[in-house]
């Protein structure tokens, strides 16, 4: 991609979403094109533009700049270099010079010193090299960039400025609004003249010689100004031509089939973009002139869809074709007549240096605004929606429908929401763009999130330097009424400061708590290990308010410390813990299914059966029946199962269907050829591992045929490229360096098997456990290793041969160890679920510890549940109980295990 403004950053941006390496070329030294260098910052502040230029080069697409096409390379040399594809979006970067005189002569004084060009002047000052003005400032042009460059000689320092152009007022190509703007800030509109002679004095500017204008255009709407014979002189110590820009074409020559006909544009076909040199594609200004922001957008997006045809080998035309621009309808009912939003504006005596002239709407104001649409776009069924949806979720067709299914039992698992902390104002959430809750944060430390992963600031995307978790926001808050604690907060907030203090070297992270409860498998050891090995500090004390620092945008935190004194305490960013709590939803599907609720929201279960519900054949999961983390949903989970298990025994396997792979192509009789597939991870893995030079190395490798990277290689659409991958390139061999076999290997041979090949043609590299995370502070290293892993899963994949699954009958029998409360529990769970048990106890009686065990805090009678539980597992024919056992021999596998146990001394 070849310049870096709006068409070719969004060029760029779609073609790396969709897992081609991609390189974008910039003149400049930053991105952004006219955007970022041509627009003054009263308009369009630079922080805000760099922040959303910085979201889109996160993409994942390399960068060069200070590169410009025909001083630096040529097509021919990208072509060379070995790519396959390119895409001109130079923008129009050239002022216009002012050449002729309003007699058609050269103009004269145009070398004078003070002449200076609009462009140039605009760029220079958004560089931080534009020139100090004193006297009077004379801008010649009638349009938007004429007004820009004004209203920037004035905050230059300009005493005065004027305005010269051609137009009568109501003529000038400049918006009104920008016009008023001007006036307002002292700009003196001097319209219907046409500039005649720059007048020097001593090699300086000394002023502008007019001539009127009568018209501008003639009959056929042609620019083709007449003048009259009415003179006038103007004085000015400065005159800046403001009369329009071009492209830099001087990388062309007079023959290059990429010219137009009036060789004044690139030639690119209307939809496609492609130029009459096939592998090349153009657009935005240098296509179409100068045009709008949105218009280059939409070419980026067109030149991505062409480009990734392109290399497909599929039609670049098919299914487009240029909008049709129709008026909508008249709406079908009657509006209420609402003023619009105006956006508070800073009058014109306090507008000092280049501060926002115009600002943002507040929540309100856009939400009014929004309440004012009349309802008049109509889906018009043009289908981009769904063609532009490459998980295929939108169905045009698709009816509400109501449908009956039969089943046997249900499971609740509608989770939970977020404690809203806007309900705890003093903590400034929604009002301090730098307060944010757990989730999301943990959204910020994704790959995915909205900064790849990196720790930054909402507010200014910096990286921050101290952060503090406040715990306990939203639970045990009897003001509140959720007085129960949800049990994950502590944990979770540990686990987000080690990360955190992993992303941001030197971080100082504090987690202000009341109590920590550390009370899960290894918690204590990983709450112990967050302070000695990470640093993280914990500090005992209830934050009584967050306030925001002007300026700075910091966070200043007062709380009472243990021995009773008031502190304040400045961080760059507060992560607000935030409870667990039910849903408006989740009261409307427990009254709909007919189960009870307990004063909090949550459901009521058994107390000794947590995921039986007050309703037979309906079990409640996960933080339905109460806050929990992980590991207790997944075990609630499993239970609520078992218990529909044990319902639905009798019926178990009579709805599986089978599904069918195409035939399994016969391979042994060829060379291997091997694809090899490297994944980014988004930045997983490409913030430390150099992803395209794995690919390129992967590529001069023995019997490899196809080596491409993937943003994401696990992702349903990526999937799809695989399969057709390996049919057009005939590949009879597999590699994929990713994350862990572990979790993705089933997924991707699976996806062998769809293309036709043998599951176990199949090879996988881990480079993001064993490179980028481990080295993940050097990316030389972690590519290198990358590379040897590659290269040893690529010669190991070519030994593979296919071999055909091994079936083996399944001994439909259990062995349960221990018959405490736990183990007949789940004797007795799978002898209803239609399975022999054999339940083996070491003591003389079952029961384990709950024989000791009279109490319970909520009233439950500990002793009925076990002589419960021993009735039912005595009784039990599938069941057969041995007590005084021990296990003496263990072996076998999954399916077929043997067991040998000593009972009472006998083998």
């Amino acid at each position: 991609v070849v310049g870096g403004g709006p068409a070719g950053l969004t060029a760029a941006r779609d073609l790396a979403l969709k897992g081609y390496p991609v390189t974008l070329f910039e003149a400049h030294e930053k991105l952004g094109g006219t955007v970022l260098l041509g627009v003054p910052e009263y308009r369009l502040p630079r922080e805000v533009l760099e922040r959303d230029i910085a979201d889109i080069a996160a993409s994942g697409f390399d960068v060069k700049t200070g590169m410009a096409l025909g001083r630096d390379f040529t097509l021919d040399d990208l072509r060379k270099q070995g790519f396959q594809a390119v895409f001109l979006s130079i923008g129009c970067t050239r002022p216009a010079a002012l050449a002729r005189s309003t007699d058609g002569t050269p103009m004269r004084g145009t070398d004078l010193e003070g002449v200076l060009l609009g462009l140039d002047f605009l760029r220079d000052v958004k560089l931080g090299r534009g020139p100090k003005l004193d006297g009077k400032v004379v801008v010649i042009g009638g349009g938007n960039v004429a007004i820009d460059v004004a209203m920037t000689a004035r905050r230059q320092g300009a005493r005065e400025v004027e305005i010269v152009c051609l137009e009568r007022r109501e003529e000038m190509p400049a918006h009104p609004w920008e016009i008023a703007d001007a006036e307002e800030e002292g700009v003196r509109i001097n319209p219907a003249w046409g500039p005649k002679e720059i007048a020097g004095r001593d090699g300086k500017v000394s002023g502008l010689k007019l001539q009127r204008c009568r018209a501008v255009f003639d009959e056929q709407g042609r620019f083709a100004p007449r003048f009259g014979d009415e003179l006038s002189e103007t004085d000015a110590d400065y005159v800046i031509i403001a009369i329009g820009q071009r492209s830099d074409f001087s990388f062309l020559k007079d023959d290059d089939p990429l010219w137009d006909p009036s060789h004044r544009f690139i030639q690119a076909h209307p939809v496609t973009l492609q130029t009459n040199v096939d592998w090349v594609f153009a657009g935005g200004d240098m296509v179409t002139g100068p045009a709008s922001v949105v218009e280059a957008v939409a070419h980026g997006h067109e030149a991505a869809e062409s480009i990734d045809r392109y290399l497909r080998g599929v039609d670049l035309a098919e299914g487009r074709k240029p909008p049709e621009i129709e008026p909508s309808p008249k709406p079908d009912r009657p509006f209420p007549k609402r003023p619009r939003a105006v956006p508070e504006r800073l009058p014109p005596d306090r507008r000092q240096g280049y501060v926002e002239i115009e600002r943002t709407l507040s929540e309100e104001e856009a939400v009014a605004e929004a309440q004012r649409c009349l309802a008049c776009g109509i889906c018009s069924e043009c289908l981009q929606c769904a063609a532009a949806c490459s998980a295929e979720a939108i169905i045009h067709d698709m009816v509400p429908e109501e449908v009956t299914v039969q089943v046997g039992a249900i499971l609740l698992a509608p989770g939970f929401e977020p404690f809203d902390p806007r309900r705890r104002g003093e903590f400034g959430y929604g009002v301090y763009p730098n307060v944010i809750t757990a989730l999301e944060f943990e959204r910020i430390l994704s790959a995915s999130g909205p900064f790849q992963g990196h720790v930054r600031r909402p507010s200014d995307h910096k990286e921050p330097k101290r952060i503090a978790w406040i715990q306990c926001v939203g639970s045990r808050d009897r003001q509140i009424g959720n007085d129960y604690c949800s049990g994950v907060c502590c944990m979770y907030a540990i686990k987000e400061a080690i990360m955190a203090v992993d992303h941001v070297p030197g971080l100082e992270a504090t987690i202000f708590y009341n109590d920590i409860r550390a009370y899960g498998k290894g918690f204590e050891a990983y709450y112990e290990g967050a302070k000695q090995n990470y640093g993280v500090e914990f500090k005992r004390g209830i934050i009584s308010s967050v306030r925001e620092r002007p300026g700075t945008q910091n966070l200043v935190l007062t709380y009472v410390t243990e021995d009773g004194q008031v502190t304040r305490e400045e961080v760059d960013m507060v992560v607000l813990s935030v409870g667990l709590r039910p849903s408006p939803a989740t009261a409307e599907l427990a009254e709909r299914v007919g189960v009870e609720r307990d004063r909090f929201g949550f459901c009521c279960t058994e107390p000794l059966e947590p995921s039986r519900t007050s309703r037979d054949g309906v079990y409640a999961a996960g933080c339905f029946a109460a806050p929990v983390d992980i590991p207790e949903t997944v075990m609630t989970a499993s239970g609520a199962a078992a218990l529909a298990g044990e319902t639905l025994a009798e019926v178990r396997g009579t709805l599986i269907r089978h599904k069918e792979y195409p035939p399994e192509r016969d391979v042994s009789g060829e060379e291997p050829r091997i694809g090899v597939f490297v994944c980014r991870c988004g930045t997983n893995i490409a913030r430390a591992v150099g992803v395209s030079n794995v690919v390129e190395y992967a590529r001069t490798l023995p019997q490899v045929v196809y080596a491409e990277e993937n943003l994401y290689t696990c992702s349903t659409d990526t999937q799809q490229k695989i399969t057709e991958t390996i049919r057009e390139h005939n590949l009879n061999r597999v590699v994929v360096a990713s994350c862990t076999p572990r979790t993705h290997e089933p997924l991707f041979q699976e996806t062998l098997r769809e293309a036709g090949l043998n599951r176990h043609l199949f090879e996988m590299a881990n480079i993001r456990d064993q490179c980028s995370w481990v080295h993940f502070n050097e990316p030389d290293k972690a590519t290198a290793k990358a590379k040897d892993l590659v290269r040893m899963a690529v010669a190991r994949a070519a030994t593979l041969r296919p071999f055909g699954d091994i079936r083996l009958e399944v001994d439909q029998r259990a062995i349960v160890l221990g018959a405490g409360v736990a183990g007949m529990t789940a004797a007795v769970s799978l002898s209803r679920q239609g399975f022999e048990v054999t339940l083996i106890e070491r003591e003389n009686e079952p029961g384990g510890v709950a024989r000791r065990i009279r109490h319970m805090l909520n009233g439950t009678d500990p002793q009925a549940l076990l002589a419960r539980l021993i009735d039912q597992v005595k009784g039990d024919p599938r069941i057969r109980l041995y007590t005084g056992a021990e296990l003496e021999e263990f072996s076998g596998h999954v399916g077929r295990f043997k067991a040998t146990l000593r009972v009472n001394g006998q083998r």
